[in-house]
């Protein structure tokens, strides 16, 4: 792009109906199993969206819902402290008894673009585990 900035897109066949997936991605409890504890997080447009990880020294991701569509669409503004602002969107589409999600995080500062992707690969590793969790339990 020439400005810096990068966008990452990660797709992902989940093994679980959408609706299963979407709680994974906005139930607060459910957050806490794949990609960190959450604080404040309101499904709303403008709402805070905020998490707390423990990525060596503690750290805070806080930021906004720029968009949502209940089971389809979720899109926020992401600033881990100490790092520039970016953008996180999942997109969920029925894939047969499944889900696809298609992630896209774009406005990356280039420098930490490939450190993001492993760390997502890892989370959407752990999102699968959990939604398979909760289907086994079904």
């Amino acid at each position: 792009m020439g400005d810096g900035r990068a966008t990452l897109r990660l797709t992902r066949y989940l093994d679980a109906p959408v609706i299963e997936v979407w709680a994974a991605l906005t139930e607060p409890d459910s957050i806490s199993r794949w990609l960190a504890r959450p604080g404040a997080v309101e499904l709303a447009e403008g709402g805070p969206f905020e998490l707390h990880t423990a990525a060596g020294a503690a750290t805070r991701i806080h930021g906004r819902v720029r968009a949502v569509e209940p089971e389809r669409v979720l899109e926020l503004d992401w600033h881990p402290v100490g790092q520039e602002p970016s953008v996180v969107r999942f997109e969920l589409t029925p894939a047969g008894p499944g889900t696809t999600l298609v992630l896209d995080h774009r406005r990356l500062d280039e420098r930490v673009c490939m450190a993001y992707a492993r760390t997502w690969e890892r989370r959407l590793d752990d999102l699968e585990a959990s939604v398979a969790a909760v289907e086994t339990r079904r």
